[in-house]
């Protein structure tokens, strides 16, 4: 699984806009589709808070949209 810089990965959809398995870094972020250790890119740590409670969330995306094609 390869990393993208924070920069290059800042534009990423709301989480309430996604489905559980986007959320879970099963799918990716972006379209939605179904990822392997050999296609996910991993768009680093994001700190989420709901209500008083803060937690990471871990988004993935395709190399698709690793390269930028979003």
């Amino acid at each position: 699984m390869r990393t993208r810089s924070a920069a290059e990965a800042k534009s990423l959809p709301p989480i309430e806009t996604l489905s559980q398995r986007q959320q879970r870094g099963m799918d990716c972020v972006h379209c939605g589709i179904t990822l392997t250790p050999a296609t996910a890119l991993d768009l680093g740590p994001r700190k989420i808070k709901r209500l008083d409670y803060t937690t990471r969330w871990y988004p993935r995306a395709c190399t698709s949209h690793g390269k930028g094609q979003s």
